[in-house]
């Protein structure tokens, strides 16, 4: 799906682009605040994932039962998760390597406990207590994993588009009614970011039974509409949370209405970004840190500029070829394996599939025999 694409590939740019502006000393351009871009990268991640995995969930759901699926999907999404995510911790714990917190020109690096190594390896760590910073975000994505399916298979028989809206206007009543009872401040809580994952909910509902009738080339010009929206500073809405939950809740109930992009130097380029936005995601941190401020002395400008693009293209595919694309591979095994025990568990304790079992073996031998 080229426009999921774009929109994976786009949420990783606007990340990337907000630390290298923020490491440069830059938060401010004109009526936007560019600082902005990585909260809003995050939040696209949010509503694709859950858009994605909705759809991950009704292939699968097709070939077996509840615990099976429940089962498969979290294998597939730790495999998926984990094993990138932990390298990540080990290295930066082993090298001492400073990438907990990043200000203008400068990293910080965390002085972890033991307990806090093993919640970062576990992806249950608190915000401000990642050894990497942008592993803030992991916690709340595995949380939403656990509830995924459940939503999936409250929605499955029933294709109206009420609940789901209804469900996510709920949400954003109590993530207002939060915020309120703590005066407004700035902290990470799982409540206030299911605003941002239920629109992907909301957007796989919807595609159910509508898809793709606008042109394509609106779908870029609607993401790019949003992104200008959500940075400018002095609007009706002053706090970027809610704001966040509007425009997430814009992109969700937009995104199937658009025929998917065709044209090659768009899908590309944004097909490769999406492929490799994981990895990218996690080492981008090490890649600035490297280039733009641990040689800073060491050589020349434009010369660690190169090397900046080759960590940022080079890591990211050494990565995935090396970890992620074999993990995911032995998720894939492991969830089939989880699915067949659960198959033959489900037959042997029901008798009526236990005859009917033994039938279509008869039948089969009888077929072979003649």
């Amino acid at each position: 799906m080229p426009n999921l694409d774009f929109l994976r590939a786009a949420a990783v740019v606007l990340v990337l682009l907000s630390h290298l502006i923020s490491f440069e000393g830059y938060s401010d351009l004109g009526p936007f605040r560019l600082n902005w871009m990585g909260g809003l990268g995050v939040y696209f991640f949010f509503v694709h994932t859950c858009f994605v995995l909705m759809l991950s969930l009704e292939r699968q759901w097709k070939r077996q039962g509840r615990l099976a699926l429940y089962g498969s999907f979290l294998i597939r999404r730790i495999f998926r998760i984990y094993p990138l995510s932990i390298a990540a911790v080990v290295l930066i714990v082993a090298f001492r390597i400073p990438q907990a917190e990043m200000s203008p020109h400068h990293f910080s690096a965390a002085s972890p406990s033991l307990s806090t190594i093993i919640a970062n390896l576990m992806l249950v760590q608190g915000f401000g207590r990642s050894i990497l910073g942008v592993m803030w975000t992991l916690p709340y994505e595995m949380a939403m994993y656990l509830f995924l399916p459940w939503l999936f298979l409250w929605l499955s028989p029933h294709k109206s588009i009420e609940r789901m809206f209804l469900v996510w206007l709920i949400s954003v009543l109590v993530g207002l009614m939060f915020l309120i009872h703590s005066g407004w401040t700035d902290g990470q809580y799982l409540l206030l970011y299911i605003p941002c994952f239920l629109p992907g909910v909301v957007a796989y509902q919807l595609q159910r039974t509508h898809r793709g009738r606008l042109p394509a080339f609106i779908w870029p010009a609607v993401v790019i509409g949003v992104v200008l929206l959500y940075l400018v500073k002095h609007n009706f809405m002053s706090d970027y949370r809610p704001k966040a939950w509007l425009v997430c809740l814009v992109i969700g109930v937009t995104a199937p209405f658009f025929s998917q992009i065709r044209t090659r130097w768009i899908t590309r380029p944004a097909h490769l970004v999406a492929k490799y936005s994981y990895g990218i995601y996690l080492t981008h941190l090490f890649c600035i840190w490297l280039c733009l401020e641990r040689l800073h002395d060491v050589l020349p400008r434009l010369m660690r500029l190169g090397l900046f693009a080759g960590f940022l293209v080079g890591l990211p595919l050494l990565l995935y070829h090396t970890l992620e694309e074999p993990m995911v591979a032995v998720g894939k095994r492991v969830s089939r394996r989880f699915e067949a025990i659960t198959s033959r568990r489900k037959i042997l304790t029901n008798p009526v599939l236990v005859i009917d079992n033994l039938g279509s073996n008869l039948a089969a031998q009888n077929n072979s025999s003649r």
